[in-house]
């Protein structure tokens, strides 16, 4: 019986080790938080009630308590969920954030608030 050639067997696992990384390497990646069809839904069921909310801001001075003050004079119905998911809405002090949330891949949120524009995350 041969004796096996460890050397030629380290060889071969080596190139397989590296030949592997390379492939996953090249896989596509996942859509980070904020990108893709599920968010740009979010953005565009937002930007109507976020409009709405600045109209009302420039014409009384401050944010609504809640978005149902917004019917029937800045939006005709107030969308309440997108993605199946619910929009979230807090009036804060001086501002606002309103967020919502959509599964794939992963459990995202994105919020909206004057100050910082639209931020995204997400938990895997």
């Amino acid at each position: 019986m041969k004796p096996i050639n460890t050397r030629g067997v380290m060889v071969v696992l080596v190139v397989m080790v590296v030949l592997a990384a390379f492939a996953c390497s090249a896989l596509p990646t996942e859509e980070p938080p904020g990108v893709g069809e599920k968010a740009e839904r979010g953005y565009a069921a937002c930007s109507l009630i976020i409009h709405a909310l600045e109209q009302y801001h420039s014409e009384k001075g401050e944010y609504p308590e809640s978005l149902a003050e917004l019917t029937p004079d800045y939006l005709a119905a107030i969308p309440t969920e997108v993605n199946d998911e619910p929009i979230s809405y807090t009036k804060t002090e001086e501002s606002f954030s309103l967020s919502f949330y959509y599964i794939g891949p992963g459990m995202n949120v994105c919020t909206f608030t004057p100050e910082e524009q639209w931020q995204c995350s997400g938990a895997y």
